[in-house]
């Protein structure tokens, strides 16, 4: 009877003597892969690539407690083809280049995360090309891939570069949080955000590009229901802070809605202190809100002449239920732009509209920023 208890002992002490290793990974396709599917790893490893090109990484229902950090040099990022989680839990990526390579998909996105939970990815650098200024409208839509998809809930995005893309980051992921990030030069949409409970702050989304007939938006937003059909449920709790986003010139004259929700309903959301600079009458549209706050935004038109100057505005759905206890309030705003029997007039039902500075021209807007 002694002997067994020794033994059970000494296998508790074993198991709980395990350390975090530090690996170092060659600059070779296939090394960084064969590590992460070698079983080796455990909660709080660390594979430092070396670098250059590494190809494609993916993780497969791989889960940890305790996370696992891939990451390289900070004077010179790793190269990596494409990055996929699927169904996997505890990882860290860190400064690393996600550029097509021979390995890449191009129908899957740069970084895609399939029912990820606790997974953070800073200071990545994900792009279709280093340079698109010679590429033509063909060029855009073959080669533009999309940059950051994710699902799942708790993923965390900052301090990211997202450039030359279709669509910018994509959520569906509860619990998201995407900070600090610059997405810039996109053919789609800068940011779409789908999932509840998730904040969006101080990201820098700039310059769309035209090249077929998607309605680029800065922010974007939908509902759906459990069939997935658009406009049909309600996307909760979501703060969007401190953004930028606005439209620089590009040979593709691309007009830029800013924060477009149209298909609600949206519950709870805060949308406050953001600064939007476009060229279409959408500046900040909600179509179908639930105490929805928008305050203390500047929203001015980017380039003079036709569509004009954009809008705050908080609609009905779309279905015609009303919004309900919402509030349009402290913004900085050209003077309206629509037609007098326009829906996006305000203030409409449901919706309070107050302490609202209007100023003639965009200069006036930014001296009047606190």
């Amino acid at each position: 009877m002694l002997m067994r208890i020794t033994l059970i002992v000494l296998f508790v002490f074993h198991a709980f003597s395990v350390s975090a290793v530090e690996y170092r990974v060659p600059a070779e396709p296939g090394k960084a892969q064969a590590l992460i599917d070698s079983g080796k790893l455990v909660g709080g490893d660390q594979l430092v690539l070396a670098p250059g090109r590494h190809g494609r990484i993916i993780i497969d229902r791989i889960k940890f407690d305790q996370p696992v950090l891939v990451t390289g040099a900070k004077d010179a990022p790793p190269e990596v083809d494409q990055l996929i989680v699927n169904d996997s839990s505890g990882w860290r990526f860190e400064g690393l280049t996600i550029e097509p390579g021979a390995e890449g998909d191009a129908n899957v996105a740069l970084v895609q995360i399939r029912r990820g939970k606790d997974i953070q990815l800073d200071r990545l650098i994900v792009l279709s090309s280093p340079d698109s200024s010679n590429w033509t409208a063909r060029d855009w839509r073959d080669e533009a891939h999309n940059g950051i998809e994710v699902s799942g809930e708790d993923i965390r995005i900052t301090n990211s570069s997202i450039r030359n893309v279709r669509h910018g980051i994509a959520s569906t992921a509860n619990g998201a949080w995407i900070e600090g990030n610059s997405i810039e030069l996109f053919s789609g949409d800068g940011i779409r955000g789908l999932g509840d409970h998730s904040s969006y702050i101080g990201n820098t989304i700039e310059t769309c590009v035209k090249v077929d007939d998607n309605h680029d938006d800065g922010f974007q937003s939908w509902s759906r229901n459990a069939l997935g059909l658009p406009g049909k449920g309600a996307v909760r709790n979501v703060r969007l802070e401190n953004n930028v986003i606005r439209n620089g010139n590009h040979p593709f004259k691309c007009h830029l809605q800013g924060i477009g929700l149209f298909d609600g309903f949206y519950e709870d959301w805060i949308i406050r202190g953001n600064t939007v600079f476009v060229d279409h009458w959408h500046g900040i549209t909600v179509m179908g809100a639930r105490r929805v706050s928008i305050l203390d935004n500047t929203v001015v038109d980017s380039r003079s002449g036709k569509p004009g100057a954009p809008w705050i505005a908080i609609t009905s759905h779309k279905d015609g239920q009303r919004s309900e206890d919402s509030t349009i309030q402290g913004n900085i705003m050209q003077p309206w732009s629509g037609t007098a029997g326009s829906p996006f007039r305000q203030p409409q039902p449901g919706v309070t509209f107050q302490d609202n500075r209007i100023v003639t021209a965009p200069e006036e807007a930014i001296s009047a920023q606190p």
